[in-house]
């Protein structure tokens, strides 16, 4: 039978902003440029936006040119905007109906 492992790093909480670190600062104020959509979609709004985010940070660990990785990271910010009008015509559509 296998004990369980009690040591003080076994007790330790995993560090939420790994994901941040390391980046420059370009790279942090795109990746989190989708999260705008809170303000103005609340809980839609924020799930789009929560998405592009985590593909932004995705995308700025990749090893691309800085070019390319910059215009990525926009393209999917434009992106979660457009995912998020699309699907507010569609809810409207929807109720109105």
């Amino acid at each position: 039978m296998v004990s369980p492992n009690l040591s003080n790093n076994a007790l330790e909480k995993r560090d939420r902003w790994a994901a941040f670190r390391g980046l420059s600062w370009w790279q942090l104020v795109l990746s989190l440029l989708p999260l705008v959509l809170i303000a103005l979609g609340g809980l839609i709004g924020g799930a789009i936006g929560g998405a592009g985010a985590w593909l932004n940070l995705k995308l700025a660990r990749r090893s691309l040119h800085p070019a390319l990785k910059a215009l990525a990271m926009i393209v999917v910010g434009v992106a979660a905007y457009v995912v998020w009008v699309v699907v507010v015509i569609a809810l409207n559509a929807f109720i109105d109906s």
